[in-house]
């Protein structure tokens, strides 16, 4: 809440003026009308170019599984986390069931044909 008479107080009593923004005349804008003047050829069709040959795209990344072994830590390190109730644990174990502990697990393997 502004307390009354602050403005006064500080020598800040000029009155306020805001700059007003003079008022001009509207321009319309000319409307489009149909085409009455010169006929025109018919349209011409683009073609795409074609790709330049040896440029392919880069192929994902194969997707990385977890394996039985990181899941059985991760849930020993739940379970462990739980029964000390420490939340760090219990959150180490669940990245680790999830694969997203950061600790490197074998990608799967796909055969060039």
């Amino acid at each position: 809440m502004a307390r009354e008479g602050t403005r006064s107080a500080t020598g800040n009593s000029r009155p306020r003026v805001f700059p007003t923004v003079p008022v001009t005349e509207t321009t319309t804008k000319k409307r489009a009308t149909a085409n009455t003047g010169a006929k025109r050829g018919p349209k011409t069709t683009t073609t795409k170019a074609a790709k330049p040959t040896g440029v392919t795209k880069k192929k994902a990344a194969p997707a990385k599984k977890t394996s039985v072994a990181d899941k059985a830590k991760g849930v020993v390190k739940k379970v462990e986390g739980t029964v000390t109730g420490n939340p760090e644990k219990k959150a180490a174990g669940t990245k680790k069931i999830k694969g997203t502990d950061g600790s490197k697990t074998k990608a799967t393997v796909t055969k060039k044909k």
